[in-house]
């Protein structure tokens, strides 16, 4: 070892590292560590100390054609440096950019423990992955560590896929000062590699780095083939051309050459001349494995369609209990075959491997497709999907592919295997299904996680091909479970544009079509939880009543849904006026939701704690979730970025901000014109579109807005709305004596309107305190605070019939609807503390003096001593004018702010 190795670490970790726990999915433990070089490997401490100095560059790159010996090479220097170093063994099935993170997370925790636990966390989540792989690297700068190492081995597997190259290339560029990645691969990687070499980050060992010398190649020759005549070695050593992989081969053609020369009597053998004509494929067939025993060189071919194969899959493929042993007889024979420790797998080298697939598949094609078709059942038993999917794909078992991708369909894309999902639909050719409904049903809903249009446009073809007679089955009985499939179909179909109604009538037929088989079905059984859905997002989720106590117990069967039921319960909670309720959920089942990482789960989780948090007056926290929201597709959940929109132009209006609520109410009609265009989804539209017109003053348009209100109970509360505005009060009144409240925030909504709109004074006061009392009974205060100052100030009259704690939240909300006071242009002598720009922000709130001076940890004295600055500076007289100023500041649509919000 060169003191310059030994003086780059102090300390040495273990190159095998356990993989990182909760990883999704789990990482083999044998691609965290190398095997061992076989014997007959010529040292090559050119080559080490080579790659010594190229490590010193935060990325290595060592980038040559298959079997020029990179992997050798690797394996051979970190099993002699002294950094501390993880490894990692790409496959095909890494393609997956979720699932090669995964491995590389799990690398990592052997270096740097406890690094992967928030990335880890984020991977799970679909569209998350540029954030997870940010957050390693944060945490990977924050570590005190001298240099260390990760090696990526063969990402040539994984590097044409768009996913992988963005999070690449992330990662390679913002490293942090201790760590060093060394890449190989047999082509340029598709990384900033013009840009890292220019900036002195880039080390490179190349082909011409790698080639063996004449020296070297003779070495190897004479150990791989010991009886070779000396002549022949050194026309070996020059036909190779420094290629180690033709090396090894030639070697191995000599002594089997010189086998079947010595079984004929024939004298010493000789290597066949090379000319160039020969096919890879032919002289590995004819020059290395007919010099091999018959029973190893079978299992090889039959093995050869998998990269790693592991003992039991070899029993599968082969059909002999004895398969294993022969693998270890083909590694002992130097049959390019290692068996991988610890796991007992076994690896045939890539060329060997690629040359035995092909030439089957031109001699015995359908025997390749039989293998394919073998493996798929070995790893769909094992309960390995990804792989199982990729050999029927390979077998062009098209029709099996689908069945078991809508069998999984939900969990792939749950843990973040969107890409496999992807793939596998693209590669189902046009036509497959045929007139096969079942097959055509399974490619439908596989499509509602890939393409949401083209879910619903399949939908719609099916349903009117099979009911007109000119689709699939020719509209003949399709049978109960066809035809309750075909029913949930067209359910999720109507719920994702926005007509949950329809939706779970549909769902509610299906169910009763199939019966009992609904467990089992993966389509089916999606149903309660759309019924459940639609409960919770028409407002009348009621944990007492009978239609949620039955679709609790019924889901309660399935452990998955019964999981995702939690979101759609804290939803409804929310929705139906029970914040601390659906925030209670919220907490309860996070932790589930992280470790399950359903999508739907956890996008309805943070739409339910964003709505509930709003509601009880915690609006810092509200609004930066509901942007999150607003800027995610949240799919296959449409329903939650709509919601956060409208949550958010209600916010805005709050705030008297009417340019940022016309914003995002422009960003939610955008989303029911193109994504949840259903009659629920347009009501929710035309709720909210009326009150922003009424903000406005614009009635006409209000009213227009509430023609398109179905609701019955939001359709008259908005037509009330419309006639207060218009000074009409009886007919207002007339309106909301109608409407039939379904939950409690109706009947909180119901009752301040009707307080408004009574000509009898006892009435209204009767009303808004049934309404208060309510609303604080059930933690609502953004409801009772948006109905306007008049409304507030009321309530004031009759704070002592109310609980405290909520009368001191209402007054720390801003009444909705202040008038504005035309606040003119105030300079300043000298700015104010920061101090006293808090305590001018909450002047503007109901809270006494004492209340909050409690509120900013101050005394009263204090509190006063800066009210006389705040005064002072602003030329006010009390209270009332400084609210003025305050006001103005939290109104940043306005032109006339004063001079000291410039001033900050």
């Amino acid at each position: 070892m060169t003191p310059e190795r030994e003086g780059l670490a102090t300390t040495a970790v273990s190159a095998t590292p356990a993989p990182a726990r909760g990883l999704v999915p789990a990482v083999h433990q044998a691609k965290l560590r190398p095997a061992v070089n076989p014997e007959y490997l010529v040292p090559r401490p050119r080559l080490v100390a080579l790659l010594d100095a190229a490590v010193r560059a935060p990325v290595t790159l060592v980038v040559a054609p298959a079997g020029s010996g990179k992997t050798s090479l690797l394996r051979d220097w970190v099993a002699g440096t002294a950094l501390p170093h993880a490894w990692l063994s790409v496959d095909e099935l890494d393609r997956d950019a979720a699932r090669l993170w995964a491995g590389i997370l799990a690398a990592l925790e052997g270096i740097a423990p406890g690094c992967t636990a928030q990335a880890a966390a984020l991977l799970r989540r679909q569209g998350s992955l540029l954030d997870a792989v940010g957050t390693l690297l944060d945490d990977l700068e924050s570590r005190p560590y001298d240099a260390r190492v990760l090696v990526i081995d063969d990402l040539q597997l994984v590097d044409d896929d768009d996913g992988v190259n963005a999070s690449l290339r992330l990662f390679l560029q913002h490293l942090p000062g201790w760590l060093r990645v060394v890449v190989a691969s047999r082509r340029l990687p598709r990384l900033p590699v013009d840009r890292l070499r220019a900036r002195g980050m880039l080390g490179e060992v190349r082909f011409p780095e790698l080639r063996f010398s004449f020296d070297e190649a003779a070495e190897m020759l004479f150990r791989l083939a010991p009886g070779l005549p000396s002549d022949q070695v050194h026309a070996a050593a020059v036909r190779a051309g420094g290629w180690a992989a033709s090396i090894q081969l030639r070697a191995l053609a000599a002594r089997a050459t010189d086998a079947r020369a010595t079984d004929d009597a024939a004298g010493p053998g000789a290597v066949p001349p090379d000319d160039g004509a020969r096919d890879l494929e032919d002289y590995v067939w004819h020059e290395v494995l007919l010099g091999g025993p018959p029973d190893v060189v079978e299992v090889l071919k039959a093995t050869a369609v998998v990269e790693r194969v592991d003992p039991g899959l070899a029993q599968a493929l082969t059909g002999r209990a004895d398969a294993p042993d022969l693998l270890a007889r083909a590694e002992e024979s130097g049959l390019f075959t290692a068996r991988i420790e610890p796991s007992g797998v076994y690896e045939t080298h890539a060329l060997v491997r690629e040359s035995l697939v092909g030439l089957q598949l031109r001699r015995s094609p359908e025997r390749v497709t039989a293998l394919h078709q073998i493996a798929a059942g070995w790893y769909e038993e094992h309960g390995q999907p990804v792989p199982a999917l990729e050999h029927l794909l390979r077998a062009g078992a098209h029709r099996d592919a689908l069945r078991l991708l809508a069998s999984c369909v939900a969990e792939l894309y749950d843990n973040g295997l969107e890409a496999t999902v992807r793939r596998t639909v693209a590669a189902i050719p046009e036509g497959v299904t045929g007139n096969d409904l079942s097959t055509t049903i399974d490619l439908t809903w596989c499509r509602l996680y890939v393409d949401r249009g083209q879910f619903v446009r399949s939908v719609d073809e099916l349903v009117a091909g099979t009911d007109g007679g000119s689709g699939p089955d020719d509209g003949a009985d399709i049978g109960p479970v066809l035809r309750a499939r075909l029913r949930m179909l067209e359910a999720v179909g109507a719920a994702v544009r926005g007509s949950w109604a329809d939706g779970a009538g549909l769902a509610r037929s299906a169910l009763a079509t199939i019966g009992e088989p609904w467990l089992v079905d993966p389509v089916v059984r999606y149903g309660w939880n759309l019924v459940a859905r639609e409960i919770a997002l028409t407002e009348r989720w009621d944990d007492a009543s009978a239609e949620v106590l039955k679709v609790v117990s019924t889901i309660s069967a399935v452990p998955e849904r019964r999981l995702g039921l939690e979101g759609t319960r804290a939803l409804g909670d929310a929705l139906a006026g029970h914040p601390v309720d659906a925030l209670r959920l919220v907490a309860g089942a996070r932790q589930g939701s992280e470790q399950s990482n359903l999508t739907m789960l956890r996008a309805e989780l943070l739409t339910a704690e964003a709505i509930a948090r709003r509601e009880i007056g915690d609006t810092p926290a509200a609004v930066p979730a509901l942007l999150r929201l607003a800027a995610t597709d949240c799919d296959p959940a449409p329903h939650c970025r709509l919601l956060a929109c409208l949550e958010l132009t209600r916010s805005w209006l709050d705030r008297d901000d009417l340019v940022a609520a016309e914003r995002a109410f422009g960003q939610a009609a955008e989303i029911v014109d193109t994504e949840v265009s259903g009659p629920n989804g347009r009501c929710w539209l035309a709720r909210t579109g009326t009150v922003l017109a009424l903000a406005d003053g614009r009635t006409d348009e209000a009213r227009r807005w509430v023609a398109q209100v179905d609701d019955p109970f939001w359709a008259g509360v908005k037509t009330a709305r419309v006639c207060l505005a218009e000074g009409d009060s009886e007919s207002a009144a007339d309106e909301l004596r109608d409407v039939d409240p379904r939950c409690v925030r109706h009947h909180v909504v119901r009752d301040l309107l009707l307080s408004r709109a009574s000509a009898s004074t006892a009435e209204a006061e009767s009303c808004l305190l049934r309404a208060a009392e309510l609303a604080a009974a059930h933690g609502l205060v953004q409801t009772v605070a948006a109905e306007g100052p008049d409304v507030v100030e009321s309530i004031e009259r009759l704070a002592w019939r109310l609980p405290q704690p909520w009368l001191a939240r209402l007054r720390r909300i801003p009444a909705h609807g202040a008038a504005s006071w035309g606040v003119s242009a105030v300079e300043l002598t000298r700015p104010l503390t920061e101090r006293q720009l808090g305590i001018l922000r909450m002047l503007p709130s109901r809270l006494t003096l004492r209340e909050i001076a409690d509120e900013l940890f101050i005394s009263v004295n204090t509190l006063k001593f800066h009210l006389k600055v705040v005064y002072r500076e602003l030329g006010c007289g009390s209270r009332a004018e400084a609210a003025e100023v305050a006001r103005a500041l939290a109104s940043p649509h306005r032109h006339d702010q004063p001079s000291i919000t410039r001033r900050r």
